[in-house]
Formats: C-alpha cells, sequence, structure tokens
C-alpha cells in the first residue's frame, strides 16, 4: 500500500526558506494594500538551494503518476549530489513497492558546490527525513551506466548539469539518455533537468549543453519533449511511448 503525500507535507534540503514565512506574508499584504508592485520572498540560488517549489511539485506528480499506473520498473536519478530531488522522490515512494528499487548515481564532486562532502550531506538528509537511503552508485555515470543501471526503470531523473563546459555535459547527457531510453518500460516518465528553450518565459539557461543533448536524442524519437514551469529554474520531460 502507497503512502500519499501532500505537497505542503513534502520535505528537502533548504525547502523551509523557499516557501513564505509569516513575517513576509505580512509584508505581501502590505505592498498590496498600497499597490506596490512587488513581493517579499526568498531570493533562490540554484547552486545553493538546488531546487524550486515548482520543480518539486513537478516531481511529486509526475511520478505520483507513475506509481499510480503502476508503470513497472525501478526508480533512478542520474545526479542526486545533496540529496534535494532524492529527498522528493523517496517520500512519494514510501510505502511503495518501489521503495527498494531506488538507484541514485552521483560523481560526488564538490569543486562546484557550496556544500561539501555532498555524500554525507545526502545520508545525513535522509536519515533526518526517516527514509531509507537509495542504492547509491558512486562514480562517473560514463562508467556506472550501462552497467549498473536496473533493466527496467518506470521513472528517471537526470540532472547532471554543473556549469562549465557545455560540450563535455552534451557528452555526459547523451551517454545518459542512450542507456537509460531503452530500458524505460512504456508510459514511463524521464524528467531532464536543466532543459531551457530560447523563448522561455520563466526559469534559467544555465546548462546550455542539456538541450542541444537532449535536441540531437530526440529528434528522432517518436516521444516530444514537453516543457515543465519550474519557476526560477527549467525542467522538462518525456512519456516513452
Amino acid at each position: 500500500m502507497k503512502t500519499d503525500i501532500q505537497f505542503h507535507q513534502l520535505s528537502w534540503p533548504r525547502s523551509d526558506l523557499l516557501w513564505e514565512t509569516p513575517a513576509q506574508r505580512l509584508q505581501n499584504r502590505l505592498l498590496r494594500k498600497f499597490g506596490i508592485p512587488l513581493r517579499a520572498g526568498h531570493h533562490f540560488n540554484g547552486r545553493r538551494d538546488m531546487l524550486s517549489l515548482e520543480q518539486a511539485g513537478n516531481l511529486q506528480v509526475l511520478l505520483t503518476g507513475v506509481l499510480d499506473h503502476e508503470v513497472p520498473g525501478a526508480v533512478v536519478e542520474l545526479g542526486c549530489h545533496c540529496g534535494a530531488s532524492t529527498s522528493v522522490l523517496a517520500q512519494v515512494l514510501q510505502g511503495s513497492d518501489r521503495q527498494g528499487q531506488f538507484h541514485v548515481y552521483d560523481l560526488f564532486d564538490d569543486s562546484w558546490s557550496v556544500e561539501k562532502n555532498a555524500r554525507q550531506h545526502l545520508e545525513a538528509n535522509m536519515t533526518r527525513l526517516h527514509l531509507p537511503l537509495p542504492h547509491v552508485h558512486a562514480g562517473d555515470i560514463r562508467k556506472t551506466l550501462p552497467a549498473e543501471l536496473p533493466e527496467r526503470i518506470a521513472f528517471a531523473h537526470i540532472d547532471l548539469g554543473m556549469g562549465g563546459d557545455a560540450a563535455l555535459l552534451q557528452q555526459v547527457i547523451t551517454h545518459a539518455l542512450m542507456h537509460v531510453y531503452p530500458r524505460l518500460s512504456r508510459h514511463g516518465i524521464l524528467v531532464i533537468m536543466d532543459h531551457h528553450l530560447p523563448d522561455q518565459k520563466s526559469g534559467q539557461n544555465t546548462n546550455p549543453g542539456v538541450t542541444v543533448a537532449c535536441n540531437n536524442f530526440f529528434a528522432n524519437k517518436p516521444e516530444q519533449v514537453r516543457m515543465l514551469h519550474g519557476g526560477p529554474c527549467s525542467h522538462a520531460y518525456i512519456r516513452k511511448k
């Protein structure tokens, strides 16, 4: 039996900062009262905050749909770092038959992040939320994939962008797609962090190599990459046909 969790019950590292505080709520009421077109709130920083409220909500809805429709296969996340999105996915999986089929993959390279000892943070965050640690696959995904991937995948989240060399990121994303896509079950979901379109009115194009890799890979596939509203961030998804 799956335990349903409501969005407001979800928690992940630094998520408490993203919600409107009582003081901010009062400030915003006063701003509206006097017709001032401003809003008090937390300034989102992608490298520090990792996951927006909108992205967390999208992950919850998409993974819940996969579970509700009993799409067969494991749940995988390529790029987990300190476990922001990992925490969300694990909470949705609580009580389901997939709880023991959750796999995460990461290089655990701290050089680009404001957080150090990423794997320790991941384990501590899961412990704090009383969540079981997923199967952790440490190392470069160009070496861990495909050997360490489950044979069948119901839901995948690819979040491998870290700035820097766009051409290198394009190669890494392409490698991930080449091995995840064939194992994705019919009606399975693949979410791609940092996918961004030129005319997009929200989000940021922080890792352009992601979009290039996805455009090339899906050019001859039946699926269409569909954008999601991620607030200050960008991401998209496909549903396997």
